[in-house]
């Protein structure tokens, strides 16, 4: 064994048996192990084996990364704020001091403590404690209310699903029936034969012969073997009565509450008058050449032939796209907020930009999939090399936190002072402090002992 090794290896048994009371410690040893402490600020950072193993400590949290299986977040302080991930995003977890959920894929669960101060002003929640593996199992607990088990599509019977004031379903589709305000839907079986009754409701249908529906004052309708033939009427709230007409595949047409549209041959060519919006629009065929302007104008807003070529500009908004999906841009300029984004074939190169000239706040962000991820906010520009998942969805903390530091081969962050480091092979080359540093490093106090590369 060389002198030089032995001084290395002397170094660092002494280096860890300091006592703590030292201004600062900071060890390194590529790959395998690199360990900082700032007695100071009570920071406390350790990585092993490069990326794989994380383990930081600050005033305000202490993070632990088993990379890419397991992230623990815990929040230091009076209030109670723990999170995990686990093989990010397979499962998660989170524990607060009123609030604890878990999920695994679709399934969730979730309970809830009331608290005793808020119960006098605020109404406790109907479920202290939930469980859900949607859209399957969905389980409540109360202790008004007891508990509640629910396992589609065999037997459901819960209160605000899916937009309804109660859903019951047995032997799906079988049975189901959906209450609403006044209104209760009854289905045997879904969606074939149907009635329809309540305080406000009243019709039957047999899909697809005939069907007749009303609700008291607000809408009603009719079919015969639908889809070809419809007829409906509705109230729209501060425009009157809105009438519609379907005959497939001819003729379509809509008429009130501010506006008329008519449509020949299965959309073949489309006019709308929109009084609400205060805007006229012409499709041939629709969705695919359109456009459409202010009422009284003369020039297009909108101009889409797609996938050739689109144009918009409404409110403030301005987009193009050429040759989609080849190139996108889209713009908003309203007072002092400004954004732009710059999309070539969607994902594979994106460039774009915020300033909110009123707060002094921009941001950048430029991606080029899978090679690069380069982000600027205020003053800290950030990114790495290459980005596989990251260059996809930039703002996922999961991903950034899990994954994107194993392939990271060439990372960059700035400090709060300006400086910007990089770290080339997860730290066998970096720039830290404004100083270069190589794959080994023993830093004791306010003094260096020995550093290599």
């Amino acid at each position: 064994m060389s002198s030089s090794r032995r001084a290395r290896r002397a170094a660092l048994a002494l280096a860890l048996a300091l006592p703590v009371r030292a201004g600062a410690l900071e060890v390194k040893l590529w790959p395998l192990l690199r360990y900082a402490r700032d007695e100071a600020t009570g920071d406390v950072r350790c990585t092993v084996f490069g990326p794989l193993i994380e383990f930081r400590r600050t005033a305000e949290a202490r993070d632990l990364l088993v990379r890419p299986f397991l992230r623990l977040h815990q929040r230091r302080g009076a209030g109670h704020d723990d999170r995990s991930d686990i093989l990010y995003p397979l499962a998660a977890t989170r524990w607060q001091d009123d609030y604890q959920s878990f999920r695994l894929l679709l399934f969730t669960y979730r309970t809830g403590a009331r608290k005793a101060a808020a119960a006098a002003s605020t109404p406790a929640p109907e479920w202290t404690s939930r469980f859900t593996l949607f859209p399957f199992v969905f389980y409540r607990a109360s202790p008004e209310r007891g508990r509640q088990l629910s396992v589609a599509p065999f037997y459901l019977d819960l209160d605000d699903f899916l937009g309804y004031r109660h859903v019951k379903m047995v032997m799906f589709p079988a049975y189901l029936r959906l209450t609403e305000p006044g209104i209760e839907r009854r289905y045997w079986p879904f969606p074939f034969v149907a009635s329809y009754g309540g305080a406000q409701g009243r019709g039957f249908a047999v899909l697809p012969f005939y069907g007749t529906r009303e609700i008291a004052g607000t809408e009603r309708s009719s079919y015969v073997l639908w889809p070809f033939h419809i007829r409906s009427e509705r109230l729209v709230p501060g425009y009157g009565r809105e009438r519609r007409r379907l005959d497939l595949p001819f003729f379509a047409a809509i008429d009130g509450a501010g506006r008329r549209v008519r449509s020949y041959g299965l959309l073949a060519y489309v006019h709308a008058i929109d009084e609400r919006k205060g805007t006229e629009s012409v499709a041939a065929p629709w969705p695919f050449v359109f456009r459409q302007r202010r009422l009284g104008e003369r020039d297009w807003q909108v101009w889409r032939a797609f996938p050739f070529y689109a144009r918009s500009d409404v409110r403030g908004i301005s987009s193009r796209v050429y040759a989609w999906p080849m190139y996108r841009r889209k713009s908003e300029d309203v007072d002092d907020y400004h954004y732009e984004r710059r999309r070539v074939l969607e994902f594979l190169w994106r460039r774009q930009t915020l300033v909110n000239e009123a707060s002094g706040h921009h941001e950048s962000l430029v991606t080029m999939f899978p090679w690069l991820r380069s982000e600027e906010d205020d003053w800290r520009a950030f990114g790495q090399a290459p980005a596989l998942l990251d260059s996809l969805l930039p703002k996922n903390r999961g991903i950034l936190a899990l994954w994107a530091p194993l392939y990271g081969l060439w990372r960059w962050d700035t400090r709060p002072d300006g400086a910007r480091d990089w770290s080339l092979l997860w730290g066998l080359v970096a720039r830290e402090d404004r100083r270069l540093r190589g794959p080994w490093r023993l830093h004791l106090g306010g003094g260096e002992a020995a550093h290599g590369g």
